[in-house]
């Protein structure tokens, strides 16, 4: 039997040749993730709300509000809850 017939060889070379095309699908996806990330925060530096953004793209409010806090946008508009002091004692 050649190398070429034997099954482990074949299987082997099927296994490193799978894991090359999901290496190279991983990286394709990094680029299309990060291409969106970077038009969300063209968006939000365009005043557009997150709630609109949010009907456009797979990621839920939370998430673009911590795209927006990474990219060092302020917030639309200023939080309406305030902290309570503790009081001391």
């Amino acid at each position: 039997m050649t190398e070429e017939e034997d099954p482990k060889v074949q299987a082997l070379a099927e296994l490193r040749k799978a894991a090359t095309e999901f290496a190279e699908g991983r990286s394709e996806q990094e680029r299309r993730r990060e291409r969106l990330v970077a038009a969300i925060v063209n968006a939000l530096k365009a005043d557009i709300g997150p709630s609109v953004i949010e009907r456009s793209v797979p990621y839920d409010r939370q998430h673009i509000d911590r795209i927006r806090r990474a990219a060092g946008i302020p917030p639309k508009r200023r939080a309406t809850v305030q902290r309570i002091p503790k009081e001391d004692g």
